[in-house]
């Protein structure tokens, strides 16, 4: 059995990467260990750093710097040439998809090659162009993709994208959105099947119009072995890892943690991960104005080897994202895996993973900041029985520790195969 795996961005080979890439790493690393032939597609490189995959190959994206519009349509000749021209060498089995920009490309080429293709639903691209269904105000948007997307479209992107969309008719960025549906309507019909992360989002692909019968629900994540941090991490701690942001609720996290702080002089939270300069800088200012700097710690970017070194010396994990993540989100899964108690949004499909008081908490109230102030506080107070919360934590994510996502998957490419 052979898969390619297409990718937009992989770590080492690209600066920008998140959690979706990170699955897509777990993703051949399961199927390897299952000893299936797997190797990358990705898009043109712009990292040169601790490149541990070799099996990798480039697909030349010379025009991504137009994704705003040539990710919506497969207009990219660039790429699928490439794309093309890997495939017919490599004659893979399958080809699974985990990217965006590529999505179009490589479903049209397999089509053309006559090849099975499987596409991972690692966010809501296929039915949103922001990929989180969740509108500009923060309230979450059930239109999905149409006429009203024109809306969202000057939020996308800042600089000269923004300029020139504000230029741009409204009844044309109307049309644009038109087509935009129009055409992953047809290209989504084209995939063989989808992989869902969870079964939320099973349900909210099939709520769409995507046939059951094409969606399996499919966990696969893993635990690599870990990278011992040089960082020093205190106890009394919490731990965030993952992109800055107000849709994965770091303002609201900051917000909480300095209300912990006002019972537990000494806690401190250590945020694993980077994000937009003038958010990280709110961020920042927000912090000097209470004098939290010794308790709020921003550690940057690491690899995810070493952010769960960080992980397993905290106490708690915190996840307070602010819209329906329904795809984990990963570092739930690995909190879980490693023992650790979590604190999170009680949305999308955090319920899956997190039993409310067993080995967790899950914040129904989560934009508010002194609802996740009260629950970190508790379980720091509480070490002993945030410790016993943790150690239940292994019985809600089975999967990473057997050997069921490969199983799944394989007997996925087999039938697809026929």
């Amino acid at each position: 059995m052979k898969v390619a795996i297409v990718s937009d961005h992989l770590p080492g080979y690209h600066k920008i990467w998140s959690g979706a890439e990170l699955i897509t790493i777990t993703l051949h690393d399961i199927l390897k260990k299952a000893g299936v032939d797997a190797f990358f597609l990705t898009s043109t490189y712009d990292a040169n750093e601790n490149r541990t995959h070799h099996n990798v190959f480039e697909i030349k994206t010379p025009f991504k710097k137009w994704e705003i519009i040539l990710g919506n349509f497969p207009v990219d000749i660039s790429a699928m040439r490439d794309l093309c021209r890997v495939l017919k060498k490599q004659k893979p089995d399958v080809v699974h998809i985990n990217g965006k920009y590529l999505y179009l490309p490589s479903i049209v080429v397999c089509r053309l090659l006559n090849i099975p293709c499987v596409y991972t639903v690692a966010d809501y691209y296929l039915f949103c162009p922001r990929t989180f269904i969740r509108k500009p105000d923060g309230t979450n948007c059930d239109h999905y993709h149409g006429t009203e997307c024109y809306v969202c479209l000057s939020e996308m992107k800042e600089g000269s994208v923004k300029n020139l969309v504000s230029r741009i008719p409204v009844a044309l960025l109307k049309l644009f959105f038109i087509a935009r549906k129009f055409t992953f309507d047809y290209f989504n019909k084209k995939v063989n099947a989808y992989i869902a992360l969870s079964k939320a989002s099973k349900k909210r692909l099939v709520e769409y119009g995507i046939p059951s019968r094409n969606v399996k629900v499919v966990y696969h994540y893993l635990i690599k072995e870990l990278k011992e941090t040089q960082e020093k991490i205190e106890s009394t701690s919490a731990i965030f890892i993952g992109w800055l942001s107000v849709e994965n609720g770091t303002n609201v996290l900051v917000d909480a943690f300095i209300e912990v702080i006002k019972d537990i002089p000494d806690a401190k939270l250590y945020l694993v991960g980077t994000g937009k300069d003038k958010f990280v800088a709110g961020l920042h200012e927000k912090i000097n104005r209470h004098k939290a700097q010794k308790n709020i710690i921003f550690l940057g970017k690491k690899e995810n080897v070493e952010a769960l070194s960080i992980l397993t010396k905290c106490d708690v994990v915190v996840v307070p994202h602010q819209w329906p993540k329904e795809f984990g989100p990963v570092v739930l899964i690995e909190a879980s895996a490693l023992c650790k108690p979590v604190v999170t949004s009680k949305v999308g499909a955090t319920d899956e993973f997190v039993t409310d008081t067993v080995n967790g908490f899950l914040v129904a109230d989560y934009r508010n900041p002194s609802a996740f102030a009260e629950k970190i506080t508790y379980l720091l107070a509480n070490p002993e029985i945030a410790k016993e919360m943790g150690e239940k934590g292994k019985a809600n994510v089975p999967f990473v520790f057997d050997n069921s996502s490969a199983d799944d998957l394989i007997q996925l490419y087999k039938r697809l195969k026929k």
